[in-house]
């Protein structure tokens, strides 16, 4: 049953209402009437208090002619249901005369057997077979079942427009527990229901609803930006909805949001998902903590990851045997440095006849004392970036 799919044009009309104004002589289909006219309620219920504003809606076919129209007053509460109100422009013009419906034809079918039947009744009844009687019977009973699915298939399909109008427009105005009252009335799952509060960012309310959505809240949250998933986690911490076990996974999340680097490291075994171990993994690379990134990936492998991770460490080893080649060529400098100046000093000691010998003397060694200065600087230099270039190496060599 294809329910309000046939497109008319709707004019509407006696109206100030914005929404209304641009929308005038459009095609529509019916239930897109209906959301245009639960959206358009929404907004002025926020805006007007009940009974303030009218629209008259107008609905004709191709051919120009009048369907139907009806004046309607806006906004009306939250909970109404407009598919009741505005029934009637989900009727269609009525079929010319003289042109049959289904039902019409089928009813004209039995017409003509029955017809058949009585005129083979007064020519001869006693001709008449108990087979052509249970034919009859059974022709019967099947044009009537058909019809009978036929309906009951199309009210069906009215009561759940009807209901998802309900759900929608409740939905729209925010009122988040009503539509959960009203789903459970019409018998929808919990999980539509748990799906209705993620959806508008209700956590607190789609546990409520049901304590094993936990890691559906989780994944959620996580697709969300930064700023929302701190807001998100606080709010569940605060109402005090989740079990020990799922505090920590809130506090982990929160931890990494804050880029707090000893809170991840000391419970990486408490650590649930992939998807968070991924995240922690990842920002123990950008901190440059290798050795952290190598015990998490013990518990939730990633060969990406695990790449990416070796690839920095041994840029990083790299880089330290680049700055340890470098510094031992200052270190080396400083040493040449240091032995032409024993030489010049040795030589004023020998040769320097000059009233001002030991004046002379005396300054050179204090060159040599400011280079044995500097020269201990960059031993001590280069014996940081030895040590750390071995620690850098071993832990490329112990990656997994």
């Amino acid at each position: 049953m294809n329910l309000g799919t046939k497109k008319s044009y709707y004019v509407f009309s006696k109206t100030d209402i914005k929404k209304f104004k641009e929308e005038n002589n459009k095609p529509l289909e019916y239930i897109d009437l209906i959301k245009l006219v639960i959206d358009t309620n929404s907004e002025l219920l926020k805006l007007y208090e009940l009974n303030t504003k009218s629209v008259e809606i107008s609905k004709f076919n191709k051919n120009d002619s009048l369907i139907h129209s009806q004046l309607l007053k806006l906004p009306l509460e939250a909970d109404t249901d407009f598919d009741k109100i505005l029934v009637n422009f989900n009727e269609t013009k009525p079929p010319k005369i003289g042109k049959a419906t289904k039902v019409d034809k089928a009813t004209k079918d039995l017409t003509v057997i029955n017809d058949k039947a009585n005129y083979i009744e007064r020519k001869d009844f006693e001709k008449i077979s108990i087979i052509g009687f249970s034919f009859i019977t059974v022709f019967i009973i099947v044009i009537g079942f058909v019809l009978n699915q036929s309906i009951n298939r199309g009210n069906s399909e009215q009561e759940k427009l009807s209901q998802e109008l309900i759900i929608t427009q409740l939905e729209t105005s925010g009122k988040y527990d009503k539509v959960a009252q009203k789903m459970k009335e019409f018998d929808y799952p919990k999980k539509d229901i748990v799906n209705m509060y993620l959806e508008n960012g209700q956590f607190v309310n789609a546990l409520k609803a049901d304590k094993k959505a936990f890691t559906s809240v989780l994944d959620k949250i996580d697709t969300m930006n930064n700023k929302e998933q701190q807001e998100a986690l606080n709010e569940l911490k605060k109402a005090n909805v989740t079990s020990k076990k799922e505090s920590i996974s809130l506090d982990l999340r929160l931890a990494l949001l804050n880029k707090d680097i000893d809170f991840l490291k000391k419970n990486i075994k408490s650590v649930d998902s992939q998807a968070l171990s991924d995240r922690i993994v990842k920002l123990f690379i950008d901190e440059k903590e290798y050795a952290s990134a190598n015990e998490q990936l013990k518990f939730f492998a990633n060969k990406a990851l695990d790449k990416q991770a070796k690839q920095a460490l041994t840029n990083k080893v790299n880089e330290l045997k680049k700055a340890v080649s470098d510094t031992q060529k200052q270190l080396d400098g400083k040493n040449t440095q240091l032995s032409d100046l024993h030489k010049q000093l040795d030589d004023l000691k020998k040769n320097d006849k000059s009233p001002d010998k030991e004046k002379h003397v005396s300054d050179k060694q204090k060159e040599i004392d400011a280079a044995n200065k500097d020269k201990n600087k960059i031993s001590d230099i280069l014996k940081d970036q030895q040590g750390k270039e071995k620690e850098a190496q071993k832990a490329v060599d112990d990656f997994k």
